[in-house]
């Protein structure tokens, strides 16, 4: 038992406060789906998406950062990714989708491509100007402002004291937030693997341009693979291309990030939040989840769960 669960060591109580920015998110969006259908007035989807983005993500995020002057540009990872990330970009563009897929199947099926509040196959219009608006509203909005509150500011608090929570709990917290308990696996994977390009990028931008792309072809191509899938009648190529591009991508992309790595660590360019000792990272994580902000967000998925699924 010692070796599972160490003497919790002495280190310094730290504050709880990014707790308060991702309650908010998570309450405004659930009040806005439980009483979407009791609204006495009718907004477009388009435009009902775009406030959601506004108020869940981009306000609470804009409210932290003022009123804590933190973090900073520079802990957000706000900068351009170089050249030589467009490779790696492109293979976990190919995981991403190729991986959101399988486990959409696996879930039931294929309607959990995006990330977005509303149906991307509501977004389908002949018209270009709809389908630039749509683009614009439910690909390119909720990457920037999603990357911005997730892989920005939650992961440049919670990392404070060493990465394992910051990949944890940003990445359920992603997940949960979306109120799909069918579809859970999806985002946890969408999330973990954003995450994951962020640090071998060092850039939030990187993460953003990956989220957008990803949302964009979901946008453009699921009606289309969904037809694919449901009515082809020769399932099994469809499935072995999607595993095979999977695996491919992903071993290029895990040795990849893995070289990165290791030439920063030849570099002695190491990152003191990848050095906290794991007994730590342990009880630091085990603090995070204790913060009464987060209990009071798992109430709150736990009844999106079971009222939106």
């Amino acid at each position: 038992m010692k070796r599972l669960f160490p003497e919790r060591p002495a280190y310094k109580k730290e504050r709880r406060t990014v707790g308060f920015p991702i309650l908010a998110a998570f309450l405004v969006l659930f009040l806005c789906r439980l009483l979407g259908d009791k609204l006495p007035f009718h907004l477009p989807p388009l435009v009902l998406t775009l406030i959601l983005e506004v108020l869940v993500f981009l306000l609470p995020f804009l409210l932290y950062v003022l009123i804590k002057k933190q973090p900073n540009s520079r802990a957000l990872r706000l900068k351009m990714p170089r050249a030589a990330h467009l490779p790696l970009l492109l293979l976990s563009l190919v995981t991403l989708f190729s991986g959101c897929m399988l486990l959409s199947i696996l879930c039931g099926g294929t309607g959990s491509l995006g990330n977005s509040f509303t149906s991307f196959e509501d977004a389908a219009n002949p018209d270009p100007l709809l389908m630039l608006a749509a683009v614009g509203v439910l690909a390119i909005l909720p990457a920037i402002v999603e990357e911005l509150f997730f892989r920005g500011l939650l992961l440049a608090e919670y990392e404070r004291r060493g990465l394992l929570r910051a990949l944890i709990l940003s990445s359920l917290l992603f997940a949960f937030i979306h109120f799909d308990l069918a579809n859970l696996p999806v985002y946890l994977f969408s999330g973990f693997l954003l995450s994951l390009v962020l640090y071998a990028t060092d850039s939030l931008i990187a993460t953003v341009l990956l989220h957008a792309l990803y949302n964009t072809l979901s946008l453009l191509g699921q009606r289309y693979l969904n037809a694919l899938y449901e009515f082809t009648g020769n399932v099994q190529l469809f499935l072995f291309i999607m595993i095979l591009a999977f695996l491919v991508s992903a071993l290029f992309f895990c040795r990849m990030t893995a070289k990165i790595y290791q030439s920063r660590d030849r570099r002695e360019v190491g990152e003191p939040r990848r050095c906290v000792p794991r007994n730590v990272q342990l009880y630091t994580l085990l603090d995070a989840i204790a913060d009464p902000c987060l209990v009071l967000v798992l109430g709150i998925s736990i009844a999106g769960f079971v009222l939106f699924s």
